[in-house]
């Protein structure tokens, strides 16, 4: 039995349960959590079901799609699935999971209102990468910024609700040169569905064709916090509640990463983009962008800014050697996606926990709050060593792949910026530990009102994906078969799969 008809339930699920907490909310305050444990617990459910169903001991082999009410494309709208959609979808499901899990102890005000924000936000997610469609996906995009905004701006403090304006302020600039580039091709080609855009884009005008590359160039670079447009990134992700800062920066940018690899390798011409101007000029600014998160990374004073701006040299380095385009550029690119996700997800909701107790952000008032627990501090300190790239956690694989992607083709600018990437994560990560283990003359000041509520929730997922990051680097080679699967659907190009295996 093919499992197709669980993509449209990996989008509907989560809307539905956006839709069914208020109204939860109105019988039984208390059935909310339930609602919310069971709803998560079934989307990952859903993502695993398609993970084993097409692993290398499945029975069935990807791409799948499914109709929805039947009608086929261009009539219908359609949803797809292959092992590059398999990746995303099952990094959502799983992120997702962990990130609810610690919001269940973390979130104290206006949790209705959250959730209902957050599963909009995993519906949007699964959207993104399931649809087939270039208009929908552009939907999803905007539903997936309207959304997160409010959850930028949770905190309601002057500084959360500034953040909260630059980030939808970036975001709906990021979404309107998205939206012009949709409004060419249709204007071009009469159609929006990216199977039909993939067979024949490359039959107009080449500069007509470069047009439109920019135009998503410039809403992608926005939207990932290229330099030069990585000042929102920073504001926003150090502004938004711990598990939001997790979801921006581990997940989200993950996000718009598929979306970068989806257009530019399946669906738009990329031999165009790499015979031009095009792909040197992203690559040499994607490399700027690393060294530059890095170097402001280094000099941040604030713990959450500090890692914003890490996220930032981290994701610039991913862009970058994906941009290399051979088959080990493009596995250490999507090994580190995956790393960088559980690892920047980790320090987000390490930092969420001892932060409850500090009276500020700054790293200078961090003085002994590691001591508070000191399993967390050993976690912390492991997932830096993670980020930092030291053998044999997950990071020291990834960064190593791409460093030799880039030697091998000759960009040694790139190999350069990814060892200065990991010497400048020495002194700022070490800066942040030394303070977190002085010792302090004072109790250091708690920011709650009151004791902190009990957090078994919260040290469970740190230390799961503490045990990811471990797992993730030892037995990194397990990921090869679907991480193989999708560079043999990038490289070489292949034409998006014209709805195969239809439901």
């Amino acid at each position: 039995m093919r499992l197709s008809f669980l993509l449209p339930l990996l989008i509907v699920l989560p809307l539905l349960t956006a839709f069914l907490i208020p109204l939860i909310d109105i019988l039984a305050i208390a059935l909310r959590k339930i609602l919310v444990i069971i709803s998560i617990s079934l989307e990952l459910v859903f993502s695993l079901s398609l993970l084993f169903y097409f692993s290398p001991l499945g029975k069935e082999k990807l791409p799948i799609s499914y109709y929805l009410g039947g009608w086929e494309p261009p009539l219908g709208i359609s949803l797809s699935l292959n092992h590059l959609g398999l990746i995303f979808s099952m990094l959502v499901s799983v992120s997702l999971f962990l990130i609810t899990l610690y919001s269940l102890e973390y979130i104290e005000h206006h949790e209705g209102k959250y959730y209902v924000l957050l599963f909009v936000v995993l519906g949007a997610m699964q959207g993104v990468v399931l649809t087939n469609d270039l208009f929908n996906l552009y939907v999803f995009i905007e539903l997936l910024t309207v959304a997160s905004t409010p959850l930028v701006a949770f905190d309601r403090t002057s500084s959360a609700i500034e953040a909260g304006i630059k980030y939808i302020v970036y975001g709906l600039l990021g979404g309107l040169f998205f939206f012009i580039g949709i409004v060419l091709i249709y204007l071009s080609l009469g159609t929006l569905s990216l199977a039909e855009i993939a067979l024949s884009f490359s039959s107009l005008p080449i500069p007509f064709q470069e047009t439109v590359l920019i135009f998503f160039i410039i809403s992608l670079t926005i939207k990932l916090g290229i330099f030069p447009f990585h000042f929102w990134l920073a504001k926003a992700h150090s502004s938004a509640p711990a598990p939001i800062s997790a979801l921006l920066s581990g997940v989200m940018l993950k996000l718009y990463l598929c979306v970068f690899l989806r257009l530019f390798w399946v669906v738009l011409d990329f031999p165009l983009m790499e015979a031009s101007w095009l792909k040197s000029f992203v690559l040499y600014l994607a490399l700027g962008s690393s060294l530059l998160g890095h170097l402001f990374a280094f000099q941040e004073e604030d713990l959450k800014r500090l890692l914003a701006f890490s996220s930032v040299g981290h994701i610039g380095i991913i862009v970058a050697v994906l941009l290399v385009n051979t088959p080990e550029a493009l596995y250490g690119g999507m090994l580190h996606i995956i790393n960088h996700l559980i690892m920047k997800s980790a320090l987000f909701l390490d930092s969420g926990y001892f932060l409850q107790f500090t009276k500020s952000h700054l790293i200078k008032d961090l003085k002994g709050v590691f001591h508070y627990n000191r399993y967390l501090f050993a976690s912390f300190v492991i997932v830096v060593l993670a980020m930092i790239g030291i053998p044999p956690l997950n990071g020291f694989f990834s960064k190593w792949y791409m460093l030799l992607a880039f030697v091998e083709e000759g960009i040694h600018l790139g190999g350069i910026v990814v060892i200065l990437g990991s010497l400048l994560a020495i002194p700022y990560y070490f800066r942040v530990i030394s303070y977190g283990i002085s010792p302090c003359e004072e109790k250091p000041v708690v920011s709650l009102s009151q004791d902190p509520p009990p957090a078994s929730l919260m040290i469970f997922t740190i230390l799961a994906l503490v045990v990811l990051t471990v797992v993730t680097g030892i037995f990194y080679f397990c990921l090869n078969p679907i991480l193989d699967g999708a560079v043999q659907e990038l490289l070489p190009l292949q034409i998006y799969p014209p709805f195969p295996g239809g439901s």
